[in-house]
């Protein structure tokens, strides 16, 4: 069993998963949270901390039919884990066309897209004045959303 992430990693969890289904509601994808699985391969199962399911799941069932986007709001613990295995594993999946990586400590979220050939990109967004746009899924998102409530403890600098 793991642990609990902590009242920041679900602060941010809660802003996305707000933002997320404001802007997906009503049409052809849905927003899912942590407690939906992705089959990244026959033998394993990753649960994301959210994300975009653009397929036709059962209502009971408990995987995600075509994600879209998936969403990893990183601790300290696992972090090196998401951004090495998970994100190898998700790039894998042919429905997928994001993959958000989003820092607790401060305003930077690194976003994974497919490209129409396939490839993937990637940039760092930082700043709470930064927005991510998903064009593909027809939303964007204001890291000021993303980070709301919360406050940032300022970086020691180093000193010469």
């Amino acid at each position: 069993m793991m642990a609990s992430a902590g009242r920041r990693h679900d602060a941010i969890v809660v802003n996305l998963t707000a933002a997320l289904h404001a802007q997906t509601r009503g049409g052809p994808c849905q927003t899912f949270t942590g407690d939906i699985y992705v089959v990244t391969s026959p033998s394993t199962r990753r649960i994301p901390d959210l994300g975009v399911d653009c397929g036709k799941p059962d209502e009971d069932s408990l995987v995600a039919d075509r994600p879209a986007l998936l969403v990893e709001v990183l601790s300290p613990t696992t972090g090196g884990f998401d951004v090495t295995v998970k994100l190898a594993e998700y790039q894998a999946l042919p429905s997928l066309d994001y993959i958000l990586f989003v820092d607790t400590d401060s305003p930077n979220l690194h976003l994974y897209s497919r490209d129409p050939n396939g490839a993937w990109t990637d940039v760092v967004l930082k700043g709470v004045d930064a927005t991510i746009q998903l064009e593909k899924l027809n939303v964007a998102i204001g890291l000021l959303d993303v980070y709301a409530g919360l406050e940032f403890r300022p970086r020691p600098r180093l000193v010469e």
